[in-house]
Order: structure tokens, then sequence, then C-alpha cells
């Protein structure tokens, strides 16, 4: 009986075709499953950068100021003030955007919060400090956590009703805009890109303050 058999060339060339498909498949799960990687992770990137401006959007939203302060002695004081720095814009005001962590605490709305930046781990770091009690020293006290790094700046501007223009800084303490809150403030976070860090994206907003003249109770 005669029986057919396959030659070194044939088993060659079918190793070889073998090769080059398992191979094809292979690349080409490859790039899905790193292109799926870069796609989550740019997601998870944006996510936290959206986490942080509309962290900042609500508690500025909220922002207010009251001229009781307390008698015989001073001992709330509210503010709106924004200092020039760098790479974060530093501003401290009081806000209605306290939120309680557990139930049955006696604790109100109001907060003091400020916003500027820290270098962890050789990286600047948005950091958030808030203080549930309103006192008389509103630049201290209270809890202080990073919120969002991986960013080049962070900057706020003021709208001036009078001037109609933006302002680089803000200061209710001072001559000119004494007891006043901006109606509304721009919100500018420049991003680096998570793939090539030469790279950077804007991300601006504009928040409307609700509430413009000071409380008298």
């Amino acid at each position: 009986m005669n029986r057919k058999a396959f030659t070194l060339i044939e088993v060659l060339v079918a190793t070889a075709i073998l090769a080059l498909i398992i191979s094809s498949v292979y690349f080409s799960f490859s790039n899905l499953i790193e292109g799926r990687t870069r796609i989550r992770d740019r997601a998870e990137g944006l996510r936290r950068v959206y986490f942080a401006l509309d962290l900042m959007r609500r508690d500025i939203q909220n922002s207010y100021l009251t001229r009781n302060r307390g008698a015989p002695e001073e001992t709330h004081i509210t503010m709106f003030k924004s200092e020039e720095d760098s790479p974060v814009l530093h501003l401290t005001f009081s806000t209605l955007n306290h939120v309680k962590m557990r139930a049955g605490g006696k604790e109100c709305d109001q907060a003091e919060v400020e916003y500027y930046s820290e270098t962890i781990d050789g990286e600047p770091t948005l950091m958030r400090r808030e203080s549930s009690w309103v006192d008389g020293f509103p630049e201290k006290g209270g809890n202080v956590f990073p919120v969002f790094s991986g960013f080049r700046s962070i900057t706020f501007e003021f709208w001036d009703e009078t001037a109609r223009e933006w302002r680089a800084v803000w200061d209710s303490e001072g001559t000119d805009h004494a007891d006043t809150l901006p109606p509304k403030v721009k919100i500018t976070m420049l991003i680096r890109e998570a793939e090539d860090e030469r790279k950077e994206f804007r991300v601006e907003s504009v928040v409307n303050i609700k509430m413009q003249k000071p409380f008298t109770f």
C-alpha cells in the first residue's frame, strides 16, 4: 500500500505560515490591550481633573461673606482673598459647601477653605484645607488633603463688574473690593498629557457666585 508523507520543505513552509499567523494574532491582541490600557489611563486622568474642577466650582459657587463678626470680639471672620503664587494661585475664602461626614454631627454648612500647592514626591500638588469652624483665624486650622497632581498650573481670575474686566487678584479685606465678592470666577487648569509630558491641554470653567451681598446676621 502506498503512503503519502509530507516532505521536509512542506513541513518548514507550514511551520513558517503557522508562526506568521500566531505572530499576527499576538501583536493584534498586544496592540488591543495596550490601546485599552492607554484609554483607561487617560479616562482615569480626566476623571481626576474633573473631580478637582467640580470640587473647586462647588466651593467657590457657595462663597459668602458676613458683616457679623461676633461681639464683643471678632470671633468669626469671613473673607475672599487671593494671593499670587505659582503653580497654583493661592485662594482663601468662606463657603457654605461643607459636607457633613457623619450623621448627627454638630456641624453646619459653613467652612473655611483654602487652595494652594505643595510639592509631593517631586511633583506639584493641589492642596485643599478645610476648617468646619469659621473662627477669628480664617487662614489657619482645619484639615489638609491633596486633591490633584499632574498639572502645570491652576489659576483663578475674578470678574470686576465695575471695570468690566478680569482681575488677577481679589481681596475682600482690601480697599478696592471691601466686603464684596466677585460675581464670577474663572478657573484655568493647564494639564500635562499622560502620554507625552511635553504636551499639555487647557481646561477652563467660569463659576457664578450665588450670594453677592454680605449677610448682616
